[in-house]
Protein backbone atom coordinates (compact mmCIF):
# COMPACT_ATOMS: atom_id res chain seq x y z
CA UNK A 1 0.00 0.00 0.00
CA UNK A 2 2.81 2.41 0.85
CA UNK A 3 4.29 2.07 -2.64
CA UNK A 4 0.99 3.00 -4.26
CA UNK A 5 0.73 6.01 -1.94
CA UNK A 6 4.24 7.01 -3.00
CA UNK A 7 3.19 6.97 -6.65
CA UNK A 8 0.16 9.04 -5.65
CA UNK A 9 2.59 11.68 -4.36
CA UNK A 10 4.71 11.80 -7.50
CA UNK A 11 4.20 15.14 -9.29
CA UNK A 12 2.63 15.28 -12.77
CA UNK A 13 1.55 11.64 -12.89
CA UNK A 14 -2.19 11.45 -12.39
CA UNK A 15 -4.19 8.23 -12.42
CA UNK A 16 -3.72 7.42 -16.12
CA UNK A 17 0.08 7.59 -16.06
CA UNK A 18 0.23 5.83 -12.69
CA UNK A 19 -1.80 2.94 -14.10
CA UNK A 20 0.53 2.93 -17.09
CA UNK A 21 3.46 2.45 -14.70
CA UNK A 22 1.71 -0.37 -12.86
CA UNK A 23 0.97 -2.17 -16.12
CA UNK A 24 4.49 -1.66 -17.45
CA UNK A 25 6.36 -2.80 -14.33
CA UNK A 26 3.86 -5.14 -12.69
CA UNK A 27 3.62 -3.43 -9.30
CA UNK A 28 4.05 -0.09 -7.57
CA UNK A 29 7.22 -1.32 -5.90
CA UNK A 30 8.84 -2.25 -9.20
CA UNK A 31 7.71 1.01 -10.80
CA UNK A 32 9.48 2.99 -8.08
CA UNK A 33 12.71 1.15 -8.96
CA UNK A 34 12.50 2.21 -12.59
CA UNK A 35 15.50 4.07 -14.03
CA UNK A 36 15.16 7.34 -15.96
CA UNK A 37 15.97 5.40 -19.13
CA UNK A 38 13.14 2.96 -18.51
CA UNK A 39 10.71 5.79 -17.77
CA UNK A 40 11.61 7.60 -20.99
CA UNK A 41 10.54 4.56 -22.98
CA UNK A 42 6.94 4.97 -21.78
CA UNK A 43 4.61 7.09 -23.95
CA UNK A 44 4.00 10.51 -22.43
CA UNK A 45 6.84 10.35 -19.91
CA UNK A 46 8.74 13.47 -20.92
CA UNK A 47 11.53 15.50 -19.28
CA UNK A 48 9.26 17.22 -16.73
CA UNK A 49 8.10 13.93 -15.23
CA UNK A 50 11.65 12.50 -15.24
CA UNK A 51 13.07 15.60 -13.53
CA UNK A 52 10.39 15.62 -10.84
CA UNK A 53 10.79 11.89 -10.09
CA UNK A 54 11.98 11.73 -6.47
CA UNK A 55 11.48 8.40 -4.70
CA UNK A 56 12.97 9.57 -1.39
CA UNK A 57 10.65 12.56 -1.11
CA UNK A 58 7.66 10.45 -2.15
CA UNK A 59 8.53 7.97 0.57
CA UNK A 60 8.65 10.72 3.20
CA UNK A 61 5.30 12.11 2.08
CA UNK A 62 3.80 8.62 2.11
CA UNK A 63 4.93 8.12 5.70
CA UNK A 64 3.25 11.39 6.70
CA UNK A 65 0.15 10.36 4.80
CA UNK A 66 -0.04 6.99 6.54
CA UNK A 67 0.38 8.62 9.94
CA UNK A 68 -2.67 10.80 9.27
CA UNK A 69 -4.61 7.85 7.85
CA UNK A 70 -4.03 5.90 11.06
CA UNK A 71 -4.71 8.89 13.30
CA UNK A 72 -8.11 9.62 11.78
CA UNK A 73 -9.20 6.05 11.09
CA UNK A 74 -9.27 6.47 7.32
CA UNK A 75 -9.75 3.43 5.08
CA UNK A 76 -7.48 3.16 2.04
CA UNK A 77 -9.26 1.43 -0.83
CA UNK A 78 -7.14 0.69 -3.93
CA UNK A 79 -8.77 -0.10 -7.25
CA UNK A 80 -7.96 -3.80 -6.74
CA UNK A 81 -9.97 -3.96 -3.49
CA UNK A 82 -13.41 -5.70 -3.61
CA UNK A 83 -14.83 -2.65 -1.78
CA UNK A 84 -13.83 -0.34 -4.63
CA UNK A 85 -16.98 0.93 -6.43
CA UNK A 86 -17.30 -1.02 -9.68
CA UNK A 87 -19.00 1.87 -11.46
CA UNK A 88 -15.91 4.05 -11.01
CA UNK A 89 -13.78 1.65 -13.03
CA UNK A 90 -15.76 2.60 -16.13
CA UNK A 91 -13.98 5.99 -16.08
CA UNK A 92 -10.96 6.24 -18.39
CA UNK A 93 -9.12 8.07 -15.59
CA UNK A 94 -10.54 6.29 -12.54
CA UNK A 95 -8.73 7.03 -9.26
CA UNK A 96 -6.38 4.23 -8.27
CA UNK A 97 -6.70 4.89 -4.56
CA UNK A 98 -9.59 6.21 -2.47
CA UNK A 99 -9.28 7.71 1.00
CA UNK A 100 -12.54 6.96 2.81
CA UNK A 101 -13.94 8.06 6.17
CA UNK A 102 -17.11 6.13 6.88
CA UNK A 103 -18.20 3.03 4.98
CA UNK A 104 -19.01 2.12 1.41
CA UNK A 105 -21.84 -0.41 1.12
CA UNK A 106 -23.18 -2.51 -1.77
CA UNK A 107 -26.47 -0.60 -1.68
CA UNK A 108 -24.58 2.55 -2.64
CA UNK A 109 -24.69 1.18 -6.17
CA UNK A 110 -28.28 2.50 -6.21
CA UNK A 111 -27.25 6.15 -6.22
CA UNK A 112 -28.26 9.56 -7.53
CA UNK A 113 -25.98 12.61 -7.65
CA UNK A 114 -27.63 15.88 -6.69
CA UNK A 115 -25.62 18.91 -7.80
CA UNK A 116 -25.90 22.65 -8.34
CA UNK A 117 -24.48 26.07 -7.68
CA UNK A 118 -22.90 27.19 -4.43
CA UNK A 119 -24.89 30.44 -4.65
CA UNK A 120 -28.26 28.72 -4.69
CA UNK A 121 -31.62 30.45 -4.36
CA UNK A 122 -33.96 29.66 -1.49
CA UNK A 123 -35.95 27.51 -3.92
CA UNK A 124 -32.84 25.62 -5.02
CA UNK A 125 -31.76 24.79 -1.49
CA UNK A 126 -35.29 23.72 -0.57
CA UNK A 127 -35.58 21.42 -3.59
CA UNK A 128 -32.13 19.92 -3.07
CA UNK A 129 -33.02 19.02 0.50
CA UNK A 130 -36.46 17.71 -0.48
CA UNK A 131 -35.19 15.50 -3.31
CA UNK A 132 -32.26 14.30 -1.18
CA UNK A 133 -34.56 13.34 1.68
CA UNK A 134 -37.27 11.60 -0.37
CA UNK A 135 -34.91 9.68 -2.63
CA UNK A 136 -32.73 8.59 0.30
CA UNK A 137 -35.83 7.44 2.18
CA UNK A 138 -36.57 5.11 -0.70
CA UNK A 139 -33.19 3.46 -0.97
CA UNK A 140 -31.10 5.79 -3.11
CA UNK A 141 -27.70 6.85 -1.84
CA UNK A 142 -27.25 10.57 -2.51
CA UNK A 143 -23.89 11.61 -3.97
CA UNK A 144 -22.66 15.20 -3.91
CA UNK A 145 -19.58 17.34 -3.35
CA UNK A 146 -19.97 18.83 0.17
CA UNK A 147 -19.80 22.35 -1.31
CA UNK A 148 -21.88 25.26 -0.12
CA UNK A 149 -25.38 25.68 -1.46
CA UNK A 150 -27.04 22.80 -3.30
CA UNK A 151 -24.49 20.13 -2.27
CA UNK A 152 -24.89 20.87 1.44
CA UNK A 153 -28.69 20.93 1.19
CA UNK A 154 -28.74 17.59 -0.67
CA UNK A 155 -26.52 15.94 1.94
CA UNK A 156 -28.64 17.27 4.79
CA UNK A 157 -31.81 16.04 3.14
CA UNK A 158 -30.32 12.59 2.64
CA UNK A 159 -29.24 12.40 6.28
CA UNK A 160 -32.88 12.82 7.33
CA UNK A 161 -33.69 9.37 6.06
CA UNK A 162 -30.79 7.49 4.45
CA UNK A 163 -27.24 7.43 3.17
CA UNK A 164 -25.06 9.96 1.39
CA UNK A 165 -21.53 10.12 -0.06
CA UNK A 166 -19.51 13.34 -0.14
CA UNK A 167 -16.68 13.62 -2.68
CA UNK A 168 -13.96 16.13 -1.82
CA UNK A 169 -11.67 18.21 -3.99
CA UNK A 170 -9.07 18.20 -1.22
CA UNK A 171 -7.49 15.78 1.23
CA UNK A 172 -9.50 14.51 4.18
CA UNK A 173 -7.28 16.49 6.54
CA UNK A 174 -8.44 19.72 4.86
CA UNK A 175 -12.23 19.50 4.67
CA UNK A 176 -13.67 22.30 2.56
CA UNK A 177 -15.58 24.46 3.16
CA UNK A 178 -14.60 24.54 6.86
CA UNK A 179 -18.14 25.35 8.00
CA UNK A 180 -19.21 21.90 6.75
CA UNK A 181 -17.05 19.96 9.20
CA UNK A 182 -20.03 19.08 11.40
CA UNK A 183 -21.97 18.01 8.31
CA UNK A 184 -19.04 15.82 7.26
CA UNK A 185 -19.06 14.13 10.67
CA UNK A 186 -22.74 13.31 10.24
CA UNK A 187 -22.11 11.94 6.77
CA UNK A 188 -19.38 9.65 8.10
CA UNK A 189 -21.98 8.07 10.40
CA UNK A 190 -24.47 7.49 7.55
CA UNK A 191 -22.32 7.10 4.46
CA UNK A 192 -18.81 8.22 3.63
CA UNK A 193 -16.58 11.19 2.89
CA UNK A 194 -14.25 10.29 0.01
CA UNK A 195 -11.17 11.76 -1.64
CA UNK A 196 -8.66 10.56 -4.20
CA UNK A 197 -6.11 13.08 -2.90
CA UNK A 198 -3.49 12.50 -0.19
CA UNK A 199 -4.55 13.52 3.30
CA UNK A 200 -2.75 16.88 3.42
CA UNK A 201 -3.86 18.08 -0.03
CA UNK A 202 -5.25 21.60 0.32
CA UNK A 203 -8.31 22.86 -1.57
CA UNK A 204 -7.50 24.15 -5.04
CA UNK A 205 -9.89 25.37 -7.73
CA UNK A 206 -8.25 23.04 -10.26
CA UNK A 207 -9.05 19.98 -8.15
CA UNK A 208 -12.79 20.58 -7.89
CA UNK A 209 -13.47 19.87 -11.59
CA UNK A 210 -11.29 16.77 -11.19
CA UNK A 211 -13.42 15.46 -8.33
CA UNK A 212 -16.59 16.06 -10.38
CA UNK A 213 -15.82 13.03 -12.56
CA UNK A 214 -16.06 10.91 -9.40
CA UNK A 215 -19.39 12.48 -8.41
CA UNK A 216 -20.82 11.56 -11.80
CA UNK A 217 -18.91 8.29 -12.07
CA UNK A 218 -20.31 6.91 -8.81
CA UNK A 219 -23.89 7.68 -9.77
CA UNK A 220 -26.55 6.01 -11.89
CA UNK A 221 -28.18 9.35 -12.57
CA UNK A 222 -27.53 13.04 -11.96
CA UNK A 223 -30.05 15.66 -10.89
CA UNK A 224 -29.23 19.31 -11.59
CA UNK A 225 -31.04 21.51 -9.10
CA UNK A 226 -29.83 24.93 -10.18
CA UNK A 227 -26.83 26.14 -12.20
CA UNK A 228 -25.82 28.93 -14.57
CA UNK A 229 -24.47 28.03 -18.00
CA UNK A 230 -20.84 28.33 -16.92
CA UNK A 231 -20.41 26.39 -13.71
CA UNK A 232 -18.85 23.30 -12.19
CA UNK A 233 -22.28 21.69 -12.01
CA UNK A 234 -22.72 22.04 -15.78
CA UNK A 235 -19.30 20.46 -16.29
CA UNK A 236 -20.48 17.54 -14.18
CA UNK A 237 -23.62 17.21 -16.31
CA UNK A 238 -21.47 17.14 -19.45
CA UNK A 239 -19.36 14.41 -17.86
CA UNK A 240 -22.55 12.51 -17.07
CA UNK A 241 -23.61 12.86 -20.69
CA UNK A 242 -20.35 11.30 -21.85
CA UNK A 243 -20.66 8.57 -19.25
CA UNK A 244 -24.22 7.84 -20.49
CA UNK A 245 -25.84 8.59 -17.15
CA UNK A 246 -29.51 9.42 -16.78
CA UNK A 247 -29.67 13.21 -16.49
CA UNK A 248 -32.41 15.24 -14.82
CA UNK A 249 -32.98 18.95 -14.31
CA UNK A 250 -35.45 21.05 -12.36
CA UNK A 251 -37.16 23.92 -14.16
CA UNK A 252 -36.75 27.41 -12.74
CA UNK A 253 -37.72 30.99 -13.47
CA UNK A 254 -36.78 32.06 -16.98
CA UNK A 255 -35.42 35.43 -15.80
CA UNK A 256 -32.99 34.01 -13.23
CA UNK A 257 -29.46 33.33 -14.64
CA UNK A 258 -28.94 30.59 -12.07
CA UNK A 259 -31.34 28.37 -14.03
CA UNK A 260 -29.97 28.96 -17.52
CA UNK A 261 -27.97 25.74 -17.33
CA UNK A 262 -31.07 23.75 -16.40
CA UNK A 263 -33.12 25.21 -19.22
CA UNK A 264 -30.37 24.69 -21.78
CA UNK A 265 -30.15 20.97 -20.95
CA UNK A 266 -33.93 20.59 -21.02
CA UNK A 267 -34.32 22.46 -24.34
CA UNK A 268 -31.60 20.32 -25.94
CA UNK A 269 -33.26 17.17 -24.58
CA UNK A 270 -30.05 16.24 -22.79
CA UNK A 271 -31.77 16.17 -19.41
CA UNK A 272 -35.28 15.14 -18.48
CA UNK A 273 -37.42 17.79 -16.80
CA UNK A 274 -38.47 16.64 -13.32
CA UNK A 275 -40.75 18.26 -10.77
CA UNK A 276 -40.91 15.67 -7.99
CA UNK A 277 -38.86 12.76 -6.63
CA UNK A 278 -41.21 10.19 -8.17
CA UNK A 279 -40.10 11.31 -11.63
CA UNK A 280 -36.65 9.94 -10.84
CA UNK A 281 -37.69 7.01 -8.67
CA UNK A 282 -40.00 5.49 -11.26
CA UNK A 283 -37.42 5.98 -14.01
CA UNK A 284 -35.36 3.12 -12.59
CA UNK A 285 -37.47 0.09 -13.46
CA UNK A 286 -35.10 -2.42 -11.90
CA UNK A 287 -35.36 -0.57 -8.60
CA UNK A 288 -39.14 -0.16 -8.55
CA UNK A 289 -39.75 -2.66 -5.72
CA UNK A 290 -37.78 -0.27 -3.52
CA UNK A 291 -38.54 3.11 -5.00
CA UNK A 292 -42.27 2.75 -5.49
CA UNK A 293 -42.62 3.03 -1.72
CA UNK A 294 -42.24 6.76 -2.29
CA UNK A 295 -45.84 6.78 -3.50
CA UNK A 296 -47.08 5.43 -0.18
CA UNK A 297 -44.82 7.12 2.34
CA UNK A 298 -47.24 9.87 3.44
CA UNK A 299 -48.34 9.76 7.09
CA UNK A 300 -51.97 8.99 7.87
CA UNK A 301 -54.13 12.12 7.87
CA UNK A 302 -57.27 13.14 9.68
CA UNK A 303 -60.11 14.35 7.39
CA UNK A 304 -59.63 18.01 8.41
CA UNK A 305 -55.89 17.77 7.72
CA UNK A 306 -56.59 16.29 4.29
CA UNK A 307 -58.99 19.12 3.47
CA UNK A 308 -56.50 21.76 4.55
CA UNK A 309 -53.77 20.26 2.35
CA UNK A 310 -56.11 20.37 -0.64
CA UNK A 311 -56.73 24.06 0.03
CA UNK A 312 -53.04 24.96 -0.33
CA UNK A 313 -52.04 26.82 -3.52
CA UNK A 314 -48.85 25.72 -5.36
CA UNK A 315 -46.80 28.66 -4.04
CA UNK A 316 -46.06 29.96 -0.57
CA UNK A 317 -49.10 31.28 1.25
CA UNK A 318 -49.50 33.54 4.29
CA UNK A 319 -51.56 32.57 7.30
CA UNK A 320 -54.14 35.33 6.64
CA UNK A 321 -54.60 34.07 3.08
CA UNK A 322 -55.23 30.56 4.43
CA UNK A 323 -57.95 31.93 6.69
CA UNK A 324 -59.70 33.33 3.60
CA UNK A 325 -59.13 30.19 1.49
CA UNK A 326 -60.34 27.72 4.10
CA UNK A 327 -62.91 29.73 6.07
CA UNK A 328 -61.50 28.16 9.26
CA UNK A 329 -61.16 30.05 12.55
CA UNK A 330 -57.57 31.16 13.11
CA UNK A 331 -57.28 29.05 16.31
CA UNK A 332 -58.25 25.81 14.54
CA UNK A 333 -56.11 26.68 11.53
CA UNK A 334 -53.06 27.14 13.76
CA UNK A 335 -53.57 23.70 15.31
CA UNK A 336 -53.95 21.98 11.91
CA UNK A 337 -50.92 23.76 10.47
CA UNK A 338 -48.78 22.74 13.45
CA UNK A 339 -49.82 19.09 13.02
CA UNK A 340 -48.97 19.15 9.31
CA UNK A 341 -45.61 20.83 9.96
CA UNK A 342 -44.76 18.10 12.50
CA UNK A 343 -45.72 15.46 9.93
CA UNK A 344 -43.44 17.23 7.42
CA UNK A 345 -46.27 17.69 4.94
CA UNK A 346 -46.00 21.44 4.85
CA UNK A 347 -43.03 23.69 5.53
CA UNK A 348 -43.02 26.90 7.54
CA UNK A 349 -40.95 29.94 6.54
CA UNK A 350 -40.21 33.21 8.36
CA UNK A 351 -43.17 35.60 8.46
CA UNK A 352 -45.67 32.76 8.92
CA UNK A 353 -45.49 31.68 5.29
CA UNK A 354 -46.33 28.05 4.46
CA UNK A 355 -45.85 25.78 1.50
CA UNK A 356 -47.10 22.29 0.74
CA UNK A 357 -44.30 19.82 -0.02
CA UNK A 358 -43.91 18.92 -3.73
CA UNK A 359 -44.35 15.21 -3.03
CA UNK A 360 -47.70 15.86 -1.37
CA UNK A 361 -48.82 18.13 -4.21
CA UNK A 362 -48.20 15.30 -6.62
CA UNK A 363 -50.07 12.72 -4.53
CA UNK A 364 -53.16 14.89 -4.11
CA UNK A 365 -53.73 15.52 -7.84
Amino acid sequence: MKELIMLNHMPLLGSVKTLQLLQAFGSAGQALKATPEQLRELPGFGPKIIQSWNVAKAGQLAEEDLELVNRYGVSLIPYTDPRYPKRLKALPDFPLLLYVMGELKPEDDQSIAIIGTRAATHYGNEMAQKFGSELARNGFTIVSGLARGVDSAAHRGALDSGRTLAILGSGLNHLYPPENRDLAREIIQNGAVISEFPMNTRPDRQRFPQRNRIVSGLSSGILLIEAPLKSGAMLTMKLGLKQEKKLYALPGRADIPNFQGNHELIKNQQARLVTCPQDIATDFGEWLPTTQKILHSRPKLEPDEEELLKSFPPDEVAIDQLVVLTGLPIQKLNVLIMRLVIKKLIKEYPGRLYKRCPLIMNQLR
